[in-house]
């Protein structure tokens, strides 16, 4: 059985919040130079603290329509089950340190958000009752008090 990337990484060893370049994989053998970048993007500590659901659920709609304004590479974010953090998907073998300033100025943005949340009408999102924006903005503010160069530097002291 194939492991799990992120199943190999120690979490104890860690310190969030931090980006990390995950994985580099190419998406079709015939074609090995069109490739895919994988980030874990961390918000919390593992096993010490957690993003609530609807702060993660802002946070997940901000990012996926707010990235966009920057990048055309980006293919997905997803929220992590254990509500740490996110991954985001890039078309191409994208540098970590691209990827921190996109994060970043999108946060700088989540911080300043005074608007309604992007999809999040009934129509639009599939648990559209569970979002809170100040608690979303309170997570964001905790990323961006990490400098950009500490946040790709995933094994600081704690």
């Amino acid at each position: 059985m194939k492991k799990v990337e992120s199943f190999e990484l120690d979490h104890d060893q860690v310190t969030a919040p931090y980006i990390r370049k995950a994985k580099v994989m190419s998406v079709n053998p015939e074609y090995p130079e069109c490739v895919i970048s994988k980030f874990d993007v961390r918000f919390a500590q593992p096993n010490q603290k957690f993003v609530p659901n609807d702060a993660l659920h802002t946070l997940e709609h901000l990012f996926a329509t707010l990235m966009r304004k920057y990048t055309e590479e980006l293919i997905d974010i997803s929220p992590m089950g254990c509500r740490t953090g996110f991954y985001f998907i890039f078309a191409g073998d994208q540098p970590v340190e691209s990827v921190a300033g996109l994060v970043r100025k999108v946060l700088t943005e989540i911080v300043a958000f005074d608007g309604n949340i992007p999809g999040a009408a009934r129509k639009e999102c599939g648990n559209y009752l569970e979002h809170d924006l100040e608690s979303a903005k309170i997570w964001a503010q905790r990323f961006l008090e990490v400098s950009e160069t500490d946040l790709i530097n995933i094994y600081r002291a704690k």
